[in-house]
């Protein structure tokens, strides 16, 4: 039987048979190397894109056929008892239209093909993608020129760059963006070189760092030896049907303090605001991770405004200056006396501070919450809050709200809006101690590890640079 799925435009479809399986069109375009995690469902690994219209041969029998167009746009679900050949139009409507209001989206963490990047972009709406073309081993550009403009041009609204670096090994990931040359990443050490050696390299060139999450080993280094230019907060263990709640190659959290897929986020956060307490400005990143892990371009995506229209540069300007929020569901809106993320408000006098935020979603939204130094200071159920705050000793504010619980943890989450004045001064030796007695194991499990390091010469540089970390959290925690 020939099931036609029209879509009005590029979309995301997903076909359930009765037989439990999902079915795709002979030669469409699928995720065709991400891979699952145990107790995920296959339901991403079987979707398929297309780019308007889609026909399958199929059985006769019941499908279930989900359409989507990322997270603007509905979620749209039906049934057919397929007895003939029959006609579907699913046509996705917009619930918001964010770039309409000049905030644009993008997800830092891809590994799709480049040729498959006008269409992926467009059937997820996603304004910007970040591309990677070199990573560890892996370079496409060897032995090939490099490309006259490196930026892939779906239309004006839908952009991928292309240099962008990858070095992902046993201290964590950090991601070059927007290099002019491609590095030689193509190391046989699994933590010799220290990364810091390419993120220098990739900076020499003017590029963007993007430390890809908190959770990394080696991220509380680097946040002490370089300027990490964003963060990934909703990184690629939030997947589209399921939460890789562990730490990977990262610093195990504690369970029992953490537990679930909750307190798997609730860690991965919490190193964030540690970050934000001792004085380091590192607007909030996103990426899914699409390619690697089970979800599209886009699921976890940054928003920042942009008046003049989609730019590469300018947002890159944008996200430097601290604006913006990242998402995997709710649209979010937060305001302090008229400051917002990235923006400094100065405090003369002790007084309650008038804070706003607000959330839009397709889904029903559970709560909204305002942190203050890693502190909720304010919580209301529903998608609205408008509250006093005693602003204290704090140093920053931020919003994050969270849809109701499911397979996943979804959420958004603002970058900061920071206090300054005589009173904000938070005593963030906890937080340094926190790292140190961090960097104290990494050192200790580097040191003891045979297999670390090939001779003792890599052993001592690596070493060296975690004990230039040491001292740095150590004078912090002695002020």
């Amino acid at each position: 039987m020939r099931l036609a799925i029209e879509t009005g435009g590029p979309a995301r479809i997903e076909v359930h048979g009765p037989d439990h399986q999902l079915h795709q069109p002979e030669g469409a375009l699928m995720d065709r190397t991400a891979r699952n995690r145990p107790g995920q469902p296959p339901d991403y690994l079987g979707h398929f894109v297309s780019s308007g219209s889609a026909a399958l041969e199929l059985p006769a029998g019941r499908y279930t056929v989900i359409v989507e167009k990322g997270l603007e746009f509905e979620r749209l679900e039906t049934t057919v008892d397929l007895e003939a050949a029959r006609t579907l139009r699913l046509l996705p409507k917009r619930w918001t239209h964010m770039a309409g209001r000049n905030w644009w989206s993008a997800d830092f963490h891809l590994h799709r093909p480049l040729e498959d990047a006008p269409l992926l972009l467009r059937a997820e709406d996603l304004n910007l993608g970040v591309f990677f073309t070199m990573w560890n081993k892996r370079n496409l550009w060897e032995g090939k020129p490099l490309p006259a403009d490196p930026v892939v041009r779906a239309d004006a609204s839908h952009l991928a760059t292309v240099m962008n670096a990858e070095d992902e090994r046993g201290g964590g990931a950090w991601m070059m963006h927007n290099l002019k040359h491609p590095l030689a990443l193509a190391v046989d050490g699994r933590w010799y070189p220290q990364g810091g050696v390419f993120v220098e390299q990739a900076k020499a060139q003017g590029a963007w760092f993007d430390c890809e999450k908190p959770i990394w080993w080696e991220t509380p280094v680097m946040a002490a030896i370089t300027r990490i230019d964003s963060l990934g907060v909703l990184h690629n263990h939030y997947n589209q049907y399921g939460m890789n709640a562990n730490e990977a190659w990262g610093r195990p959290r504690d369970q029992k303090r953490y537990p679930g897929n909750e307190g798997f986020s609730n860690y991965s956060l919490s190193l964030y605001y540690r970050y934000l307490n001792l004085g380091q400005r590192l607007p909030a990143s996103a990426g899914s991770a699409s390619g690697v892990l089970p979800a599209p371009p886009g699921y976890n995506r940054i928003y920042v405004p942009l008046p003049g229209g989609l730019s590469v540069d300018d947002f890159y300007r944008q996200l430097r200056a601290g604006r913006g929020f990242v998402t995997n569901g709710p649209m979010l809106s937060f305001a302090v006396e008229g400051k917002v993320p990235g923006d400094t408000l100065t405090i003369a006098a002790p007084r309650p501070l008038r804070v706003a935020a607000s959330a839009q979603s397709r889904e029903p939204i559970d709560r909204i919450q305002i942190l203050a130094n890693g502190r909720v200071v304010a919580e209301k159920a529903g998608a609205r809050l408008e509250a006093a705050i005693d602003p204290g000793n704090y140093t920053w504010l931020a919003a994050r709200c969270y849809l109701r619980p499911g397979l996943t943890v979804r959420l958004a989450h603002s970058s900061p809006i920071y206090l300054r004045g005589g009173a904000q001064r938070w005593d963030a030796s906890a937080d340094a101690a926190w790292f140190l007695e961090w960097i104290d194991d990494l050192i200790a499990e580097s040191e003891s590890d045979p297999r670390r390091f090939r001779n003792s010469d890599e052993k001592s540089q690596v070493l060296a640079i975690y004990r230039r970390a040491r001292a740095y959290y150590a004078r912090l925690a002695r002020a």
